[in-house]
């Protein structure tokens, strides 16, 4: 019995430890949703041209590194994404249920070249 008790407080242990471990998993991915979410105004204020070290101080911190297969899905040319560019990615602020789900930022030679609101691929 008392084996039992032992082993189903393990079971019950490492159980309430994933729960915790996937939800501040979910909390901590939507808190760095958020902090990287910027207006239309911000997304507006950004010329094409400018020096990127501007850009990126005018701006939060971008989300983190995403798979082209979950921005772009099977498109090839990655929404036209400009060759030989390096990308970022932001939210919107305010999260609305029609229009982009994110803002790119496109950067080569130092300058910002493009700038884009993207959908993402169902």
């Amino acid at each position: 019995m008392r084996k039992v008790v032992i082993v189903l407080a393990i079971v019950i242990a490492v159980l309430c430890g994933g729960i915790g471990l996937t939800g501040y998993r979910a909390w901590t991915t939507g808190k760095d949703l958020l902090d990287a979410g910027i207006t239309k105004r911000q997304f507006d204020a950004q010329k094409a041209g400018a020096p990127e070290p501007a850009v990126r101080a005018a701006l939060p911190d971008p989300i983190d590194p995403m798979p082209d297969e979950d921005v772009y899905g099977e498109d090839p040319g990655r929404a036209g994404m400009p060759d030989g560019a390096s990308c970022v990615y932001y939210t919107l602020k305010p999260i609305e249920a029609s229009g982009p789900d994110l803002w790119r930022f496109c950067f080569a030679g130092g300058l910002l070249v493009q700038k884009k609101a993207l959908t993402l691929p169902e």
